[in-house]
């Protein structure tokens, strides 16, 4: 299995060999991830605006999900196995674009909060968004692989912990305390105008 890990690594971080490509991939490795809080907020003012509590119950779940998905995350960090980034692995360390990345390799916090974020996007009934974002979602997670950032199977692997982290909470949407948890964050913010 690390073979096959070790051999897709190689093959993805070839394409920082092209010299077109190196810029495009230094940029998708981490500008994908700010649509999410940009999202979250612009849709949280709109509904403020047009008073629609249903959709900001939604946008509230979708937020869960990726906090869900980071606390599944910390919790395999700190009570499992520690796997090292894959940098010191690949032969062509000199075209490595990122530097100095302090924490383990999986789980990928970039590919946590993109991966719970879109499903939820999905089970939460913008399924439109989902499609629009889900090729640049899928161009981070291999951009990081390509700077060896990220071994190919961390992605792979932890994308099932991700999705289901986002069913969880779709599953719960209508427990009580998640209820209560929303009108209460609704309520204080109606309190402030937002």
């Amino acid at each position: 299995m690390q073979e096959i890990n070790q051999n897709l690594l190689i093959f993805f971080n070839n394409f920082l060999n092209n010299e077109f490509l190196k810029t495009p991939i230094f940029y998708m490795a981490d500008l994908p991830i700010f649509f999410l809080p940009i999202f979250l907020v612009v849709c949280w003012f709109y509904y403020t605006n047009k008073k629609n509590i249903v959709w900001k119950n939604n946008l509230l779940f979708i937020f869960y999900s990726t906090l869900l998905g980071i606390i599944i995350s910390l919790i395999i960090q700190q009570f499992t196995w520690h796997f090292e980034r894959p940098e010191s692995y690949v032969q062509n360390a000199e075209k490595l674009i990122m530097n100095n990345i302090p924490d383990a390799s999986f789980p990928s916090d970039h590919a946590t909060v993109s991966i719970a974020f879109l499903t939820s996007l999905f089970l939460f009934w913008y399924k439109k968004i989902f499609y629009y974002f889900l090729p640049f979602v899928i161009l981070m997670l291999i951009s990081r692989v390509i700077t060896a950032l990220h071994w190919p199977f961390d992605i792979v692997w932890g994308t099932l912990v991700w999705i289901f982290s986002a069913f969880i909470i779709f599953k719960f949407r209508k427990n009580k305390f998640l209820i209560s948890l929303n009108n209460f964050i609704i309520k204080i913010m109606k309190l402030i105008k937002l």
